[in-house]
This record gives C-alpha cells, structure tokens and sequence, in this order.
C-alpha cells in the first residue's frame, strides 16, 4: 500500500505586533520580526500563538470598524453643587 504525501504548502503566519519574548527552547528574549516567515510548527508560534496570525487576521484586526463614542452628561452645575433634582 502506497502512503498518501500531503502536498498542501504549510500555513504562512506573520508577527501581529513586536513583542520581546523568551523563547522556549534556549530561554532567550527573542523579538519575533517578519523578515522571514513563521509556519505554525515553529517553537515560537507553538509557545506565544497570540503573537502570530494569517495576512487575513491580521487584516480584518486592522480594518475592523471605529469605536463609537457615546454621549456624556454635561455638568449643569459649578463643581461642589449639590444636585436638586432625582
């Protein structure tokens, strides 16, 4: 019987933000850079996976819609003054 050879490119991630860690192999901090590109077998990726990601979760972090503001109160009365009204 012939064994199946998966021949699927392994997944490319890139550093979402720097970050200095340590590494876990030799105990080093280490600042991941995407000068190269990061497969998720990496001893890095397998101890810090919030680090990395896909271009497409990178992109939708990046493009995801503003934060509203919400109304605030406006103060009627000169600091110090007791509210009369409930």
């Amino acid at each position: 019987m012939r064994e199946r050879i998966n021949h699927t490119s392994p997944k490319l991630l890139r550093v979402r933000q720097p970050a200095a860690v340590r590494h876990p192999e030799t105990g080093e901090l280490v600042v991941p850079t995407n000068d190269r590109p990061w497969t998720a077998d990496d001893p890095l990726v397998r101890a810090y996976p919030w680090l990395f990601g896909t271009d497409t979760e990178i992109h939708t972090e990046q493009t995801a819609p503003p934060v509203e503001s919400v109304r605030v109160e406006t103060a009627r009365q000169r600091p110090g003054t007791r509210r009369t009204e409930w």
